[in-house]
C-alpha cells in the first residue's frame, strides 16, 4: 500500500529533512515531492520510492488495519 500525502509529509519531517533534501537523497525533484505531499499528483512509482527511502531512514509505515488509519513510527534513533 502506498502511504497518503499527509504521511508521506510527515515521514520526512520525522526524518528531519526538507523537501529539497529528501529530493537529492531520494532522487527526485523537489517540485515532485512537493506535487505528492499536496495530494497534486499520485504517481505510484515516485510514491514508493519516496516510502522506501523514508524507510531506509528509520520510518516505519503503520497501514490501517481494525478501522484506524495510517501512521508511522520513528526508528530514526534506534
Amino acid at each position: 500500500m502506498i502511504a497518503p500525502p499527509n504521511v508521506l509529509r510527515a515521514a520526512r519531517e520525522l526524518v528531519g529533512l526538507k523537501q529539497a533534501e529528501a529530493a537529492d537523497a531520494a532522487g527526485i525533484s523537489r517540485r515532485t515531492i512537493q506535487r505528492l505531499e499536496s495530494g497534486e499528483r499520485f504517481n505510484t512509482g515516485t510514491s514508493i520510492t519516496l516510502q522506501t527511502f523514508y524507510e531506509t531512514k528509520g520510518i516505519e509505515f503503520v497501514r490501517p488495519a481494525n478501522g484506524k488509519g495510517w501512521g508511522v513510527l520513528d526508528n530514526t534513533s534506534a
